[in-house]
């Protein structure tokens, strides 16, 4: 595939997906040795530090998205780990073993698994939309105390399985 190509499909799944920096994928991302934490943080990332570690939360503050596009608002200062991560579906269309048609299907599939888990939990109880999803469907199915789990809950927690499963197999590297 030739780099235009390749830049071409890299923008096309990337701009239809945004699952790496919207919280659906990862919960945070750790800085890299040459991250700039002091220019990120001038750039809007919330860099955070813990046992020396930085890191910054996920959905992430740079990304966008409108009209079912996704863009970065920091994309040519991003940090290393966003510049160096592809999932399984852009690996697959870059090597040749998946087309773009497939890889945009499994795109779509995967959010409308998301978009699901978001209705069920958007029926059980309001949640932080800046936390990861996996986060928001576990403060959601915490029940206050004396409260009983109803079949929304095991709904959720079942749509919730089903998509991390989905997203090991077919998105995580």
């Amino acid at each position: 595939m030739s780099d235009t190509a390749a830049a071409r499909s890299t923008e096309d799944l990337c701009s239809s997906c945004g699952m790496c920096c919207d919280g659906v994928l990862f919960h945070s991302v750790e800085l890299q040795s040459g991250d700039q934490p002091r220019k990120l943080s001038a750039l809007g990332l919330k860099i955070r530090k813990q046992k020396g570690v930085e890191y910054f939360l996920q959905p992430c503050s740079a990304h966008r998205e409108v009209s079912g596009k996704c863009s970065c608002l920091i994309y040519e200062d991003r940090p290393a780990r966003c510049r160096n991560f592809a999932c399984r579906q852009l690996r697959g269309v870059l090597t040749g073993e998946v087309t773009e048609e497939v890889a945009l299907e499994k795109i779509r599939s995967a959010r409308a698994q998301v978009a699901q888990v978001n209705a069920l939990m958007g029926q059980i109880a309001e949640t932080n939309p800046n936390r990861s999803l996996a986060h928001r469907v576990a403060n959601a199915l915490t029940l206050p105390k004396g409260a009983e789990q109803t079949p929304l809950h095991d709904e959720l927690k079942v749509s919730m399985e089903n998509l991390e499963a989905f997203l090991a197999k077919d998105f995580r590297v």
